[in-house]
């Protein structure tokens, strides 16, 4: 029996328990720079809360995602996208658009007439009324 092989697999090796090579990094990073501010800043409250955002934001560059990709790469579409040109120029067609319009005009006739008048003349023998009257003769014409 034949089995069909994906051929655009995308697997990243575990390097640390559940982490990869590249969130390890991020993690490894945002603990230098907080070793860093711990030597130049000390153990005061500005310090505690610069280690926390930094930590949390090594943190989440590892490990969240975001529309199913790294929150790294979105980020860096985003940039992206936010500094590249967007001009878009519209070019008007050349070739003339054709319509048809289709010719359903109806006149009536004398009879016709007559008859609708006394259709509406006449009491609806219809437990809606006229109402009812009128939307059949809505759907009708």
């Amino acid at each position: 029996m034949r089995y069909k092989v994906p051929r655009h697999v995308e697997y990243k090796a575990k390097i640390l328990g559940p982490a990869t090579f590249s969130q390890l990094l991020y993690i490894g990073a945002a603990g230098l720079v907080v070793l860093f501010l711990y030597f130049i800043i000390g153990t005061s409250p500005l310090f505690y809360i610069l280690a926390i955002m930094i930590g949390g934001g090594g943190v989440a560059l590892a490990f969240l995602q975001v529309a199913g990709q790294p929150l790294s790469e979105y980020i860096k579409k985003m940039i992206l996208f936010s500094i590249s040109s967007r001009e878009y120029i519209w070019e008007k067609k050349t070739a003339p658009m054709e319509t048809t319009i289709p010719k359903r005009i109806k006149t009536k006739t004398t009879t016709e007439e007559e008859e609708s008048e006394k259709e509406e003349k006449a009491p609806s023998s219809k437990k809606g009324g006229r109402l009812d009257d009128i939307s059949s003769k809505i759907e009708t014409f």
